[in-house]
């Protein structure tokens, strides 16, 4: 083994909370090491330079590894179909930028209901708030204030992404109707910030941004990050979290690009591999004292997963809506249906949101939806009928925290360093079921009254047919108020493990009806000044407080 580093905290997963903690820890002048076992991404490997950059989602630029099958990725078992991407930025290298945030009500929903797993968060969104705008500053949201629907918010980088004919079409659907709606966040530059240009409107945002509008950590946190001294290490792969005597020690990991091992000492360590990295590697690390894992003295570490309920709804109408200039993420929302109703017949709702869609190839190849264009002499008229007149709305559901969904190691596939892969298993409800069905009518109504629908499609309930697609992953290390229901407590601060934090999406208590990279930034963003203020007082605890008392931010 090579010569050992030692460091005040190390920092596992370069991704969205890995980038926030290292970020905000090294404004302190903490030492942070950084392991990633992925590498930084060049802007001209971003597949909008191919010429079938159309195709590239399918192939190079899947969302899911065991399709990309690049060497930093590991293989996942399992019958999902999880978006994931190893790499300097971690899955932001290939979100689409939406930025909503959660809502007051989702952080009690064991209050609320308590169906299933489902229990309240240890924090309020009040508490959360303050975090929400510290990281909205750090990224750039383009924004308009004013949503009747959600608490105030501060005012964005630069004014909301243009909503276009798509947007102003549907508008008039859900005003018709009297729903709410509202022009959405998204973590996508219209003003210059920094380096990084404002959107340019190609729309494949999905596919990275090569000029750095959308905020990916790579070009957000990342650049302030090294410049504070953060030892950031590629093409790491860890092995094993180390322990001894009830506390973290650092972590083993091995150099894919030279096959050498290395080991990495610090006082503190923070998980953030992503909600099925981490719990695999805490499964991995099984040791003395720690025979089911580390942190998994309750056996909740990998349960509990959350993807959200989905269905697209692919709508074309009979007039040019020009959906392919825009940025690809929702243009607007209606959380019209946000809140339980009992009377409907399941806990929890969803939000409708309105998507755009990309070019002539996407359009031709079935949109969202499967919608392919036939071969033959009716291909034409069928391509006339329907490119550039396309709107998207998602029915995005929270779906319930089942502790039968989750993540666990293969006792029989591994990755290219030999360490086991993860397993995944995840069934909807059928809460979740019957609530995407009643929010596919609800898409079509709004359709209907935008009027002039000329053509519908659907992936149906739950996704598309086959293994259930994990657009979002969350909660397999969740927050929680006591040992027995949580893997961490509010500060994200492992009950097995004082010295322990767990700062991704794993770490969602539940998953609300939006998309979650902003909360589990601020969530991390929170911790990070936790271990700030308390980090002497961290190093001392033998174990892991109930309600530790809040630092004075």
């Amino acid at each position: 083994m090579a010569a050992c580093t030692e460091t005040d905290v190390l920092v596992i997963g370069a991704g969205a909370g890995g980038a926030a903690m290292s970020k905000r820890l090294s404004d302190r002048g903490i030492k942070v090491v950084c392991l990633e076992q992925g590498d930084w991404l060049h802007p001209m490997d971003h597949p909008h330079f191919y010429d079938g950059w159309e195709l590239e989602r399918h192939r190079a630029w899947s969302w899911h590894p065991n399709v990309r099958m690049f060497p930093e990725d590991y293989p996942i078992t399992g019958n999902t179909e999880p978006m994931l991407m190893n790499g300097v930025g971690g899955s932001t290298l290939h979100y689409a930028g939406a930025w909503p945030r959660f809502k007051p009500v989702d952080f009690r929903k064991g209050t609320e209901h308590g169906v299933e797993g489902t229990i309240d968060w240890p924090i309020s969104y009040e508490e959360l708030e303050p975090f929400y705008a510290i990281n909205d500053a750090e990224i750039g949201v383009a924004r308009r204030t004013g949503d009747p629907g959600n608490p105030p918010r501060p005012e964005g980088w630069g004014p909301a992404n243009r909503s276009g004919k798509v947007g102003q079409k549907m508008g008039r659907g859900f005003d018709k109707l009297g729903w709410h709606w509202w022009p959405a966040d998204n973590a996508i530059l219209t003003e210059r910030k920094d380096a990084r240009l404002p959107c340019n409107d190609c729309g494949f945002c999905l596919g990275g941004c090569p000029r750095h509008a959308i905020a990916s950590t790579d070009v957000s946190y990342w650049p302030r990050a090294l410049r504070n001294g953060v030892d950031l290490r590629t093409n790491a792969r860890v092995e094993r979290i180390d322990a001894k005597n009830g506390r973290a020690t650092g972590a083993t990991y091995v150099d894919r690009t030279t096959g050498s091992q290395h080991e990495v000492r610090a006082r503190i360590v923070v998980v953030a591999a992503n909600s099925i990295g981490t719990p695999r590697l805490l499964l991995m690390s099984t040791q003395k004292g720690h025979p089911d894992g580390l942190a998994n003295r309750n056996g909740l570490v990998g349960t509990h997963l959350m993807f959200h309920s989905w269905s697209f709804e692919d709508f074309w109408f009979d007039e040019p809506l020009e959906g392919f200039k825009g940025p690809e993420p929702a243009v607007l929302y209606s959380q019209q249906f946000y809140d339980t109703d009992p009377a409907r017949g399941f806990v929890n709702g969803f939000s409708l949101q309105v998507g755009t869609a990309l070019g002539a190839a996407n359009s031709a190849l079935g949109t969202n939806t499967g919608n392919i264009a036939p071969w033959g002499a009716g291909h034409r008229k069928f391509f006339n009928d329907h490119f550039g007149r396309h709107a998207l709305v998602y029915v995005q559901g929270e779906d319930l925290p089942v502790r039968t969904n989750q993540v666990t190691l293969d006792p029989e596939v591994t990755d290219s360093s030999g360490l086991p892969a993860p397993h995944v298993h995840y069934e909807l409800h059928e809460n979740d079921r019957r609530l995407i069905e009643w929010g596919r009518r609800r898409a079509r109504e709004a359709a209907d009254a935008a009027g002039g629908v000329i053509d519908t499609a659907s992936t149906g309930i739950g996704g598309l047919e086959g293994p259930p697609p994990g657009w979002h992953i969350m909660g397999t290390c969740r927050m929680g108020n006591t040992p027995e229901d949580s893997v961490t407590n509010k500060w994200n601060q492992t009950w097995d493990v004082p010295n322990l934090f767990i700062t991704d999406a794993s770490s969602l208590t539940t998953g609300a009806a939006v998309n979650p990279t902003s909360t589990l930034q601020a969530v991390a963003v929170r911790c990070a000044e936790y271990i700030n203020r308390r980090h002497g007082d961290i190093l001392a605890q033998t174990t892991t407080p109930a309600n530790a008392d809040a630092p004075d931010f």
